[in-house]
């Protein structure tokens, strides 16, 4: 009886040793009887997900972005492509090229060349959009930041005819649409002037007409009314910093 009760604990140990192994390794067997591991099946989620991502407009939002110690925008030319060259570059100190890329990606059978240390203000791949901060220049080249994360920077050419500089204020009067803090910017009549009583649409879009100073005026409900669309004056900037959030796509 006594060697019986030995036999079963160590076939107990035994089978409970070949269960914890093949738990280590389990496959799922999925409705179409195909066996999947989840190792991989993880590993491909994570691929598709950073694929995805790349697809996304990459754009450092804060409630409030600092514009102190710049000179304005690094955004893309209107010449872009016309000539033959659609790669941007972006180079080191020393001169050296630290990273390129060109929307055309799709076009040249490629795939975009995706760097983890390139994200800029505003920049979309597939809808040409890009804008880094410019915070000093000198004959031949402009310093760009190329992360809003970690501020690192960088340098792009003068004579490059895919870039171009452009003044803060020309920025945001060409995006689409503007939004802001309406407690704590309110509408006003004028630059200065008193708070605009007025009764906003739901869901209300607001569109840049110009900048005066630290003040931009807004248009809405253009589309609907056309002449009787609604006007008013927030402040744009205050302290060096943004005080709206852009939009560049409709």
């Amino acid at each position: 009886m006594k060697r019986m009760t030995i036999i079963c604990l160590v076939f107990m140990l035994l089978t409970s040793s070949a269960c914890s192994t093949e738990v280590a390794d389990t496959k799922i067997l999925t409705p179409n009887n195909q066996e999947t591991n989840q190792n991989k099946e993880r590993q491909e989620v994570n691929e598709n997900l950073a694929e995805t991502n790349t697809r996304k407009e990459q754009v450092v939002q804060t409630d409030k972005i600092s514009i102190k110690n710049t000179k304005g925008l690094i955004v893309l030319s209107d010449r872009y492509g016309k000539n033959g060259n659609d790669f941007i570059r972006f180079y080191n100190e020393d001169g050296s090229l630290w990273y390129e890329f060109t929307y055309h990606y799709a076009v040249k059978g490629g795939k975009y060349e995706r760097n983890e240390n390139f994200l800029p203000l505003a920049f979309h791949p597939d809808y040409f959009i890009l804008a880094l901060k410019c915070v000093a220049e000198n004959k031949n080249r402009y310093e760009v930041i190329v992360n809003e994360e970690t501020e690192l920077k960088k340098f792009v050419k003068k004579d490059d005819p895919t870039l171009k500089f452009q003044t803060w204020e020309d920025y945001i009067t060409k995006a689409f649409a503007i939004d802001f803090n309406q407690d704590e910017n309110p509408l006003r009549e004028t630059p200065e002037g008193k708070v605009k009583d007025v009764d906003l649409p739901k869901e209300v879009t607001f569109h840049p007409v110009k900048v005066e100073g630290e003040w931009l005026k807004v248009s809405w409900d253009v589309a609907k009314h056309g002449d009787n669309a609604g006007f008013g004056w927030v402040k744009w900037k205050e302290n060096q910093k943004l005080l709206v959030e852009l939009f560049n796509l409709s």
